[in-house]
């Protein structure tokens, strides 16, 4: 069985900016909130339990606020809470938080040194959405035929623009050519079956070491292969056993990887890599901007605290002044009584 694929050029090697929100999937961010709200819970409901005597005034707050501090990394207050429980919720939680950090401090030493090699073309969509890019196809094969005979899907789209200058055809010579040239720098990709591939790439490392191309994903138009004889010709049930038994026994796949040399090595080449370099802002302006970002709250949560705290005094202030200047004036039952 063989389809067609997109063969394009790989990108170069870079590093992920964002790669420090990797080691913490969305799904640990939930469970570290949930985990954290109940935390807070417990430390919240609990002390209503209690008798009214037996609770001190602000140590819920303070217990609650310290779940808080721990989990971004502050110092918290002492806690005098007299009962075990509060103790013991706390050092839990801060338990947790010591393993989460140091898991994430240690992931996220080893995701720096990674560098991804971009692959973006995983899809036929992939390339009728970028108009930039054009397409080529080896010219009189059967794929011409079911471009213009397509119905809908991402054949009619393809089939769609045969006639204009993004459509460029090739011979199957020339195709080492186109490949080496404006398929390598990215301008332009290849559509045609994986049979073809098992040609192009391997002569194309022998050439530069490297793999230097990537076949997508998706597959079109999954075709069997057949070999083909006169019809109602006498060697064909022969032909039929002979192709089930190199098929079943493995003697063609084996026929396949040796026909050319390094035929499985850029298969499926790897699209993460680690490297040992020095770090570089290319590395680290993510976390720069994080942080950046951080301060900037801070700064404006400052302010408002500043002019909300400030507007309190004042308003303090008045309310105390008019208080001294109130006379009380009494009335004659009080006078009465005093004298």
């Amino acid at each position: 069985m063989g389809g067609y694929h997109v063969l394009a050029a790989r990108g170069h090697p870079k590093p992920d900016p964002w790669c420090f929100l990797l080691p913490l999937s969305p799904v640990v961010w939930a469970t570290l909130l949930m985990a954290l709200l109940a935390v807070c819970s417990v430390m919240l409901l609990l002390p209503f339990s209690l008798p009214a005597h037996a609770q001190e005034p602000g140590s819920v707050d303070a217990n609650t606020f310290n779940c808080v501090r721990i989990l971004l990394q502050e110092d918290i207050k002492r806690t005098n809470s007299r009962w075990w429980w509060e103790r013991v919720m706390l050092g839990v939680w801060m338990l947790m938080m010591v393993v989460l950090t140091q898991s994430f401090v240690g992931n996220l030493m080893s995701l720096l040194a990674v560098r991804y090699i971009d692959q973006p073309y995983q899809r036929l969509e992939d390339i009728l959405d970028n108009s930039d890019v054009g397409i080529i196809l080896v010219q009189n094969t059967l794929i011409i035929h079911y471009l213009k005979t397509a119905k809908s899907g991402p054949l009619r789209e393809l089939g769609n623009v045969m006639d204009t200058a993004r459509l460029a055809y090739r011979s199957f010579a020339e195709l080492p050519q186109s490949l080496e040239t404006i398929v390598r720098d990215g301008s332009h990709v290849v559509f045609d079956m994986d049979i073809i591939y098992n040609h192009l790439l391997p002569r194309s490392f022998s050439l530069t070491g490297t793999c230097n191309f990537y076949m997508s994903r998706s597959n079109y138009l999954t075709t069997p292969l057949s070999m083909l004889a006169q019809k109602n010709s006498p060697f064909m049930p022969r032909l039929n056993q002979l192709a089930y038994t190199l098929v079943e026994s493995g003697v063609y796949d084996k026929w396949a990887k040796f026909s050319h040399p390094n035929s499985s090595t850029c298969k499926n080449p790897p699209i993460i890599i680690t490297v040992t370099s020095a770090f570089s802002l290319s590395n680290l302006w993510g976390m720069f901007v994080v942080l950046g970002c951080g301060f900037a709250v801070a700064v404006v949560v400052l302010v408002m605290e500043q002019m909300c705290g400030g507007a309190k005094w004042r308003e303090k202030g008045q309310v105390e002044t008019h208080d001294k200047h109130t006379t009380i004036t009494p009335t004659s039952d009080d006078a009465l009584h005093q004298y």
